[in-house]
């Protein structure tokens, strides 16, 4: 998923921005927005069954008409929001706000602050600027990436792997795991032998860079296959080869 954040002063326009971008990438994918609401508390509906529910503990209170669903969530951390739009098959998440978050930015206006890729852009320049942007991974994102690929009639399987990294082995210590780009060739080539296997249709695969300490996600491999023993096969190999190339030489 395509994190496009968009930040400015009050009333510099980012609302407006983003209606027009929205109106200008639809048929480009799904696309959800995240509005950082700052010191204007959003008020529930009183006396509503999905706000009571909410005030009686529920974590998550969803209410579904006709043709919507409305959803008051116990979080207000930006990136459990953008892992629930990852996970729903979003294919671009547009922040408005947030700006001390270090996503690359589209800024409206005089702010100055990090991460800016566009100032005062129009929106066929955001557009065409896509791959500037930051990319956002779950596993349940990846395995939506991979129904929506054409080869899925032909298949009967989707297998899934995440590695964590693990803190005690054989009696020794794990204090942390530290990863740069420099793995972005290793994982190309990882990749290129799962794809190369008989059987095996897709493959998203994604490694996390920096510092990563116990229970921490490490990776997340989705496969599709016409059977689910090709996809076993393909996996296996490919986290030996993950652990002996890149894991066994960063621990720390």
């Amino acid at each position: 998923m395509k994190i496009i954040q968009i930040a400015g002063r009050s009333n510099t326009g980012k609302t407006t921005f983003i209606h027009r971008l929205l109106d200008e990438m639809t048929g480009l994918g799904r696309i959800g927005v995240i509005k950082h609401l700052g010191d204007h508390t959003f008020e529930l509906e009183k006396g509503r069954d999905t706000t009571t529910h909410y005030e009686h503990g529920a974590t998550i209170s969803v209410g579904i008409d006709s043709d919507k669903s409305v959803a008051a969530i116990r979080s207000s951390d930006l990136n459990e929001a953008l892992t629930l739009l990852c996970d729903t098959g979003m294919e671009y998440a547009i922040v408005e706000g947030f700006k001390t978050y270090p996503f690359p930015k589209v800024l409206l206006g005089d702010l100055e602050c990090e991460g800016c890729i566009l100032r005062n852009p129009d929106v066929g320049e955001v557009i065409s600027s896509l791959d500037k942007f930051e990319d956002f991974y779950t596993m349940q994102g990846l395995v939506k990436e991979l129904k929506r690929d054409p080869s899925i009639e032909k298949s009967g399987a989707i297998l899934t792997f995440n590695g964590i990294v693990r803190e005690w082995t054989d009696g020794e210590h794990t204090e942390y795991l530290d990863f740069d780009d420099t793995l972005d060739q290793k994982l190309r080539g990882i990749k290129e032998e799962i794809e190369a296997v008989d059987g095996i249709l897709g493959v998203r695969f994604y490694h996390r860079r920096g510092r990563l300490y116990a229970g921490d996600d490490i990776t997340y491999l989705a496969i599709l296959a016409e059977h689910r023993q090709e996809a076993f096969a393909a996996a296996s190999n490919a986290v030996d080869r993950l652990k002996r190339q890149l894991h066994d030489e960063v621990i720390v």
